[in-house]
């Protein structure tokens, strides 16, 4: 079946499908030429598994959660303030191995998408994931180590927050590369 792109934003579809506008951008069916997958069943198939944007959310997630937690476990009366803060501690822990899992998916998805992880973006990328890969190690570091949430209790938030943050930065560089493939096999 024969495929089209649109000019103005990259989206893909088949011909057939094409109404009037671009259901991605909505510019006008002229905008629209015929396209060709230059990129390997093989390559395209691993890719379209989307390994890892599902093992960076559950880090993202976790990361997230803990503060929201930690404060509020100060609000809620002791029984359940003691849960939450069992919740963290569990949170806690499980952020570094799942960090590990989106970290390796990110250098498979690197190593398929452009064939090498030499290039000036992928590097930064690298390099702040292994400084996520630190602070995540870190937190479940401190987390093992102290029974009780309490006594550090603000070290896991800053570290939290921190991992959250180069998380953030770590999305910014990944959305700019999200939709670039190197052709071929």
């Amino acid at each position: 079946m024969a495929q089209v792109k649109c000019k103005a934003c990259g989206f893909v579809m088949d011909e057939k499908r094409l109404g009037d506008v671009c259901p991605a951008c909505g510019v006008p069916k002229k905008a629209f030429e015929p396209w060709t997958d230059d990129m390997s069943p093989r390559r395209r198939a691993l890719l379209t598994l989307n390994l890892h944007p599902i093992a960076l959310h559950f880090p993202q997630a976790f990361s997230a959660m803990i503060p929201v937690f930690i404060l509020a476990g100060l609000l809620l009366p002791l029984p359940f303030g003691f849960e939450v803060s069992q919740a963290v501690r569990l949170l806690s822990v499980l952020v570094f191995p799942f960090a590990i899992a989106a970290f390796s998916s990110g250098i498979i998805d690197g190593m398929t998408r452009f064939k090498r992880l030499g290039t000036p973006s992928l590097v930064r990328k690298i390099i702040l994931g292994l400084i996520f890969l630190t602070a995540s190690f870190s937190l479940s570091l401190v987390a093992i180590l102290n029974e009780a949430i309490e006594p550090v209790r603000w070290h896991i938030f800053a570290l939290a927050f921190l991992c959250v943050g180069l998380q953030v930065a770590l999305a910014q560089i990944g959305k700019r590369l999200m939709c670039i493939y190197l052709p071929g096999k």
